[in-house]
């Protein structure tokens, strides 16, 4: 048996910060009784009860809230799929930002706040207007997004290909993926990087992997034939919702915005 919402629920579980984040945006946070350990914003969210991290589900204590609601990506729902018969589990997609306004109504429906999910995606989408607004026109700055990578070296790149929210984000900024390729999250090289040769390489997982910001640009700083390390445009990612497709993805474009208008002045003569 599948058991659908009839009422408002009272006892939601979300089972990934981003979507932690679009319950508070959405005035919905006291009905939250479970989150992950990585649940941090607003301040709020880190007094809620927690049930492990995204691989590390503790069983027992989501099975103790006895949740009505269960919020997860289709990642993370064989781990929670076998409480159907308690609880409703919805399973929201969240790759691209299409993928993140839909989440934002399907939550908002299943929390009974259409009016605030609507209002919530009208904001998220009239602030990234007009970020696309102030930056048209302006030259595109290649941008290489590395999502992970070996800790000690510059091997085995996964970089973020154009079906995902922060390509999304920088075309909105003023920029355009210097990957061009159909595989989305791409297994790159170093030769790879300098045939693709950015204006601008963000490392948006290694501060949050613990490498030091000294120990990156040591990395990059033999490579002088990048023009991204040559005009210093390793830029390092160090806030948390950068990861994040949730409600302040208008943040991350404002910073994009920011990093390729210092960008495009320094490559200008």
């Amino acid at each position: 048996m599948i058991l659908t919402l009839s009422g408002f629920p009272q006892r939601v579980v979300s089972m990934a910060p981003a979507l932690t984040e679009i319950v508070f945006a959405l005035g919905k946070g006291d009905a939250l009784v479970g989150v992950t350990k990585f649940c941090d914003y607003p301040p709020e969210a880190k007094k809620i009860r927690t049930i492990g991290g995204l691989l590390d589900v503790n069983m027992e204590a989501l099975l103790a809230l006895a949740p009505e609601l269960i919020l997860t990506y289709p990642e993370h729902y064989t781990k929670v799929k076998f409480l159907r018969s308690r609880a409703v589990v919805l399973v929201v997609q969240h790759q691209t930002l299409a993928d993140l306004f839909a989440s934002i109504f399907a939550i908002g429906n299943a929390l009974h706040a259409e009016p605030r999910a609507q209002k919530l995606v009208s904001a998220m989408q009239n602030e990234l207007n007009s970020i696309a607004a102030r930056t048209a026109g302006r030259n595109k700055m290649r941008t290489l997004i590395i999502a992970g990578r070996n800790a000690d070296e510059l091997k085995n790149m996964y970089i973020i290909g154009k079906n995902d929210f922060l390509n999304d984000l920088l075309e909105i900024a003023g920029g355009v993926n210097a990957y061009q390729g159909e595989i989305n999250y791409p297994n790159i090289s170093m030769e790879t990087v300098i045939f693709l040769d950015p204006d601008v390489i963000l490392e948006i997982s290694a501060h949050h992997e613990g490498i030091g910001d000294e120990k990156i640009f040591a990395m990059w700083r033999p490579f002088k034939m990048l023009q991204a390390v040559r005009n210093r445009q390793i830029k390092i990612i160090k806030q948390s919702f950068w990861l994040r497709p949730g409600s302040r993805v208008g943040r991350i474009a404002g910073e994009l915005a920011k990093i390729f208008a210092q960008t495009d002045a320094v490559k200008k003569p």
